[in-house]
């Protein structure tokens, strides 16, 4: 294969950068919603005799000019004893990019292509550049390769298997001796890959931490040696994981048989996990931020209920039985004043705790309307340490007054998210911002360390020129002092359109899962009825090596809004829900209340459209 124009040299070049990355130096170039990233771990440029190292990615839609991500290039240290390096050369004005060999994905083939540019943020391949080479896979591969998915149950009449797992089984080769093996998973369209090593012994292994409902090819390779330099790989099998099924707790199939999570739950509800290290009479349990059910004519308020025991995946009732301390903790409502002022009203708050260099405590990111009618997103930060449930500074335990919130008061909040107008911090073309919630690697640690690189959605209204829908979600990203909103190049925000109450969990490394409602389609809301109607809820994914630093989750590591999946809602007889029952799931907050993503709960409210919405809790059958 040796072509000569310049799309057939792209396409040449996909198909030898799609395949497994032989070691953390090779690149690959993976699929996404606007076309391909070429990823490049390791790279070195030598000018004037100075060995340089650098990892960065190129974007492309047509296979033939690539545009280097500027947000991606890094220094990095040099390695010795790496073979294949991809070297920069310059001459001149002129550089090129060689790959001396880049392979593909379960052939017995690889290639080497070089790119070439004078001003290195436009490349483009080298005609005639892409050539056969030598490849690594000359032994003989495993045989009768076969992939399911685990822990396959029945419930009610549906059957499924886990949601992030594929185990795959081989036979051994015969012709050598194998050292170990290697198990590939690679999607199918978004080209993410995930792997795990096998004793040689051993002839079963499941690859853990996939998407839901998707497609994925696994090769299995029988390594010769440790670094599987030489290898016999099975021809790719292709399995799809299962969609999430989460059953609701109770009995029955309608909301008279919910069990409440906590008494008083009314709305704007969600979770925080103390770790089990926290020091604290709280350590290891669930904690709520949320609404308490109120009275007419009453105001409205954000209380701390806390799990009755340290959550244990083998004692339910401690992650799903809470106590309200609503009426002595948390953040209410200052009383009506005429006095103009930023926190008129209280809402939708979530607790976030910090790390030892940012004051062991809780950090409450919360919305709040002000006397001028807009919406805007503050903190405050606790008095009680992980307790998190005193943020005055005063002798009293709440936040309820004017003076409270000035900003000399016992509860001075500090702007995270201001709107358009502010003089300080606002925001071009939000109106409004609110239902925030805050995203940090909780699988590392469940506490906040102000790292650059933490993310946050928050509900927008319409955004006039740039979405034409009511419910938006704005996205900004922590760069170690303030939180950026993103904006495109047209100067509107970057959206999630027709999105509401959008929850994103952390699934491990620079990897994200992210519900939302989408109330653009709403059927089975009651007519009449004016309680939130969220619509199905949807998932999507997102991984930081899709582009700019890889440890960072930028917008565009987010799949496509069209890409997401539908997940399944169960009563807890085991029948699914209807449109109605799950269009009227609002305010949710799913997270591992143990740590371990094998226990995922889901807290949210929910009605039939008529009743106040009261807490309750699913929990996901198939992680």
């Amino acid at each position: 294969m040796h072509p000569s124009t310049t799309r057939s040299l792209g396409m040449g070049l996909l198909l030898a950068c799609t395949g497994w990355a032989l070691a953390q130096t090779t690149p690959t170039l993976v699929q996404t919603s606007t076309g391909y990233t070429l990823k490049i771990p390791y790279l070195e440029f030598s000018p004037g005799g100075a060995k340089q190292a650098y990892t960065a990615k190129a974007t492309t839609g047509d296979l033939s000019t690539f545009t280097a991500d500027t947000g991606s290039v890094a220094p990095t240290a040099v390695q010795s004893g790496v073979s294949n390096t991809i070297t920069l050369q310059q001459t001149g004005g002129t550089y090129v990019l060689a790959f001396p060999y880049v392979e593909v994905d379960g052939l017995a083939q690889a290639y080497s292509a070089s790119l070439t540019t004078t001003n290195l943020s436009q490349w483009t391949v080298v005609p005639n550049s892409v050539s056969v080479v030598a490849t690594s896979n000359t032994l003989a591969p495993p045989t009768g390769v076969a992939v399911s998915g685990p822990n396959s149950q029945i419930v009610g009449s549906f059957s499924f298997g886990s949601s992030s797992k594929l185990s795959a089984t081989w036979t051994a080769p015969t012709s050598f001796a194998v050292h170990h093996f290697e198990i590939i998973g690679t999607e199918s369209v978004g080209g993410t890959r995930t792997s795990v090593s096998a004793f040689a012994s051993e002839t079963a292994a499941t690859l853990t931490g996939l998407k839901a409902s998707t497609a994925y090819r696994v090769m299995v390779r029988a390594c010769q040696d440790a670094a599987c330099t030489l290898y016999g790989a099975a021809a790719p099998v292709s399995a799809t994981t299962s969609t999430e099924y989460w059953q609701l707790q109770g009995s029955g199939a309608s909301i008279s048989g919910l069990t409440k999570v906590v008494s008083d739950g009314n709305a704007r509800l969600s979770a925080t996990r103390i770790g089990p290290d926290a020091g604290t009479a709280n350590a290891g349990r669930v904690q709520f931020y949320y609404g308490p059910m109120f009275s007419q004519g009453s105001t409205a308020s954000l209380a701390v209920a806390v799990g009755n025991a340290a959550a244990n995946a083998a004692t339910p009732s401690s992650y799903l039985s809470f106590t309200s301390k609503a009426g002595t903790s948390g953040l209410v409502n200052p009383p009506t004043s005429s006095t103009a002022r930023s926190i008129a009203s209280v809402a939708t708050g979530q607790g976030v705790p910090l790390a030892a260099n940012l004051g062991n405590k809780v950090r409450v990111f919360f919305e709040a309307a002000g006397s001028d009618g807009k919406t805007r997103i503050y903190s405050v930060d606790s008095k009680d340490g992980f307790v998190g449930q005193d943020f005055n500074s005063g002798a009293a335990l709440t936040c309820s007054t004017d003076a409270d919130y000035a900003s000399t008061g016992g509860c001075a909040p500090t702007l995270v998210i201001g709107v358009d107008g502010d003089a300080t911090g606002g925001n071009l073309r939000i109106k409004n911002a609110r239902q925030n919630k805050v995203a940090h690697p909780t699988q590392t640690d469940w506490r906040w360390d102000g790292a650059p690189g933490a993310f946050m959605v928050f509900t927008t209204d319409s955004v006039a020129s740039c979405s034409t829908v009511q419910q938006n979600h704005g996205y900004a990203v922590w760069d170690g002092t303030r939180w950026n909103v993103q904006y495109r190049s047209d100067g509107c925000p970057k959206l999630f359109t027709s999105a509401q109450a959008c929850l994103p969990m952390h699934v491990g490394g620079a990897r994200y899962k992210m519900y939302c409602g989408d109330p653009s389609i709403t059927a089975g809301k009651v007519t009449g009825s004016n309680l939130p109607f969220l619509g199905p809820k949807k998932l999507m994914y997102a991984d930081g090596s899709g582009s700019g630093a890889d440890a960072t989750v930028e917008f565009e590591d987010w799949e496509a809004q069209t890409a997401s999946r539908d997940i399944a809602f169960l009563w807890p007889n085991g029948t699914r829900l209807d449109d109605k029952a799950e269009g009227y799931i609002d305010d949710y907050h799913f997270l591992a209340p143990t740590g371990s993503l094998d226990l995922q709960v889901g807290y949210l409210t929910t009605t039939d459209g008529v009743v106040v919405p009261f807490a309750v809790a699913a929990i996901l059958l198939n992680p």
